[in-house]
């Protein structure tokens, strides 16, 4: 069974496959769903729902609103359990969407199988400065924690490491990690929940722990 650390699943059988739970991440960077009016149908596909959402959305804010992005997380490198279709809709005229209070963000659930069909119904969300949320990081980072625990956490090698690891240093934090290694595998413990392994430069053990996106 996945070992769940906060939204990230951990198999013990694959270190390099850690899954982050597409629900919780959305919940955690956008909050709860907005309640749609009854002349919006969640059962539809967005873009046949588009003029209605768009009519709804200059009703709630007094402004008038454009798609800005819309994409399936299917294209990209992700660690996501589930992907999903989402559209991010700002005011127009805005300098910079990423910023901006007031976006909309529609999300499409894929419920498996071929990911060209099979999408639950849409859910619609509101949030501000969208580049602080989370919602944009699709991958989990990793922190390495020296073993024993009353090694030096701030030996320069480890500390050079974690800054590697972190999410945004790279698009595959997970890559960077398997460049650290010294030789072998890192091997999991049952007692820790966690993985085991060397890094250069590092005098010591460490425990590899993945981590989610920051959310605001």
């Amino acid at each position: 069974m996945p070992i769940l650390i906060d939204n990230v699943k951990a198999d013990p059988t694959c270190w390099e496959c850690p899954e982050l739970d597409t629900d919780l991440h959305i919940l955690n960077s956008l909050r709860e769903p907005l309640a749609l009016p009854e002349h919006i149908d969640a059962s539809d596909w967005v873009s046949e729902q588009e003029p209605a959402l768009l009519r709804w959305f200059a009703r709630q804010t007094h402004q008038q609103y454009r798609a800005e992005l819309r994409d399936n997380t299917y294209n990209s490198d992700n660690d996501f359990s589930a992907n999903f279709v989402f559209t991010i809709y700002a005011p127009e005229g805005c300098s910079d969407w990423c910023l901006e209070n007031d976006i909309f963000v529609t999300v499409e659930r894929h419920l498996g199988g071929d990911v060209r069909g099979n999408y639950g119904h849409f859910s619609v969300f509101r949030v501000d400065s969208i580049a602080d949320s989370g919602f944009l990081d699709w991958v989990c980072g990793w922190y390495a924690s020296p073993l024993p625990a009353d090694a030096d956490a701030e030996h320069p090698g480890l500390v050079s490491w974690n800054d590697r690891f972190r999410i945004g240093y790279s698009r595959w934090p997970t890559g960077e990690v398997r460049d650290a290694l010294v030789s072998k595998e890192p091997v999991w413990c049952d007692t820790r929940k966690a993985w085991l392994a060397r890094l250069q430069d590092v005098p010591f053990p460490v425990v590899l722990t993945p981590t989610a996106p920051y959310y605001c």
